[in-house]
C-alpha cells in the first residue's frame, strides 16, 4: 500500500512508527485497550505491563508495583486464540491524500499494521477481507508473525491504483458477510465512503456477529496549498488552479465531503459502533487509542 518493502519486516516498520509517534505510556494504553476488547482472561501468567484505565484491579501485582514505583498489572495468556478481522477498502478513492499529505492507502496500511501487531503480541489470529468494485478477496485467519506479515503484504499488493477500479465499500462489506468469518473483532478501515443500502445492511450483519470498530481516513481539503498536481481520483482529470481554487468549487467540495462524513457518523452512531477519523501520521496512534476506549465504553 506504500513504497516501503513488503517482503520482510512490515511489522517492524509499524513498531518503528509507534516509537516515532508515541511514547511508552501511549503504547501501553494501546495494548491495554486491545486486550480489554476480549473480556475473557486466561489462566497462564505471561508478563507484567503498566496499568491503564479499564484494567481490573484484581490484576494489579502489588509487590511488583511497590518495587517498580508504578502500577503494574499481570497479563495472562489467553486460553483460546481470538480473531482479528481486518476489513480494508481499496480502490481508486484511497489513492487520494489525507490532510497531512500522506496517501490514504499508506495510512490504511499503518492502521491495519498496528492492529495486526497487537494481535501478534497477544497471540491472536489475523485475517482480512479487502477489495474494490472489480475484485474482493479474503485471507483466512491464522496466527503467527509470519502470517501477519503476509496479510499486510497482500493488503499492500491489493492497494489502490490511480487508474484502477473505483472503491466500493458496500461490496467489500457484503463480501465480508458472505465469507462467514469466525466471530471476533472486525476493524473496518475505509474513508468517508457512501455505504448505501447494501453497505448499511452488511455492516448491520457484521455488527450482529462481531465486535466492530471503524477507522476512517480523512481527505485533504481540495484547496490545500500542499496539493501537488491535484486531480480528481474518480475521473483521473487534472484540476487546474483556476478550477480547484474557485470559491464555488471549494464550497461544493466541502459540502459534499461534510455530507459523506455526517452520513457515515450517523450510521455508526445509531448502531453504537466505536469509530475514529485519522488525519495523518501524527494523530494515528491517539485516534486508535480513542477508538479502543470508546469501544470499551460501548461505542459512545
Amino acid at each position: 500500500m506504500d513504497a516501503r518493502p513488503i517482503q520482510h519486516g512490515r511489522l517492524a516498520a509499524i513498531g518503528a512508527l509507534l516509537e516515532l509517534h508515541s511514547h511508552r505510556k501511549a503504547r501501553s494504553v494501546l495494548d491495554g485497550g486491545y486486550a480489554s476488547v476480549f473480556r475473557a482472561r486466561g489462566t497462564d501468567f505471561e508478563d507484567l505491563r503498566e496499568y491503564v484505565p479499564g484494567d481490573a484491579v484484581a490484576d494489579i501485582d502489588w509487590k511488583s508495583t511497590a518495587r517498580a514505583g508504578r502500577t503494574l498489572v499481570r497479563r495472562y495468556r489467553a486460553e483460546r486464540k481470538n480473531n482479528l478481522l481486518l476489513v480494508v477498502s481499496t480502490g481508486r478513492s484511497m489513492t487520494a491524500v489525507a490532510p497531512d499529505g500522506t496517501p490514504k492507502r499508506e495510512l490504511a496500511l499503518d492502521v491495519s499494521g498496528v492492529f495486526a501487531q497487537l494481535a501478534v503480541r497477544h497471540r491472536d489470529v489475523v485475517g482480512a477481507v479487502f477489495g474494490d468494485a472489480a475484485r474482493q478477496g479474503a485471507i483466512r485467519a491464522r496466527s503467527g508473525r509470519g502470517h501477519a506479515e503476509r496479510v499486510l503484504a497482500t493488503l499492500a499488493a491489493a492497494a489502490a491504483d490511480p487508474v484502477g477500479p473505483v472503491s466500493a465499500l458496500p461490496q467489500v462489506l457484503d463480501h465480508a458477510v458472505k465469507s462467514r468469518l469466525p466471530r471476533g473483532i472486525v476493524v473496518l478501515v475505509t474513508d468517508d465512503a457512501d455505504l448505501g443500502v447494501l453497505g448499511e445492511r452488511a455492516l448491520a450483519l457484521l455488527h450482529a456477529r462481531h465486535q466492530v470498530m471503524v477507522v476512517r481516513i480523512a481527505d485533504m481539503d481540495i484547496a490545500d496549498v500542499r496539493a501537488d498536481a491535484p486531480f480528481d481520483v474518480e475521473t483521473g482529470l487534472e484540476l487546474p488552479d483556476e478550477v480547484r481554487l474557485a470559491r464555488s468549487v471549494i464550497a461544493e467540495a466541502a459540502l459534499a465531503g461534510h455530507a459523506r462524513a455526517v452520513a457515515m457518523e450517523r450510521v455508526l452512531g445509531s448502531r453504537g459502533i466505536a469509530h475514529g477519523r485519522v488525519s495523518g501520521q501524527a494523530d494515528l496512534v491517539d485516534t486508535l487509542i480513542g477508538v479502543l476506549e470508546r469501544h470499551r465504553r460501548g461505542g459512545v
